[in-house]
């Protein structure tokens, strides 16, 4: 078996519309919906869906911690650290260079509304 891409996720998040206006002002993701009342953030081929953190239980019933998503932009790192000062998020980390899936890459690291940590990378050198 080989994994070829992320499909979904599940994020537990504390307000469903606060969280739907950062991923889709500040990382241009689309809200959509799905299920009975359900929200989720489409980009490329992937989804994320939101748990209200009433909700938001594993399967075991144990309360889910944040979370840390790497998201891959062909988007210069200049051009990423001026759109986010632009959005008013703080940069909590880097311009820097990291280990990505398939090499190096450049990354900025941002929290979301949820404190789960968000990183944004580039294989731009």
């Amino acid at each position: 078996m080989k994994i070829e891409r992320l499909d979904h996720l599940n994020l537990t998040v504390a307000d469903i519309a606060k969280t739907c206006d950062f991923y889709t002002k500040v990382l241009g993701m689309e809200v959509v919906s799905w299920g009975e009342g359900r929200a989720a953030l489409r980009f490329g081929q992937q989804k994320i869906n939101l748990d209200p953190v009433h909700e938001g239980r594993m399967h075991d019933g144990e309360k889910r911690m944040p979370a840390h998503l790497c998201f891959v932009t062909d988007t210069p790192l200049a051009d990423i650290t001026a759109h986010l000062e632009t959005c008013g998020v703080p940069i909590a980390m880097g311009p820097g260079p990291r280990s990505g899936a398939i090499g190096t890459i450049q990354s900025v690291y941002v929290t979301d509304p949820d404190q789960n940590s968000i990183e944004i990378s580039t294989y731009r050198a």
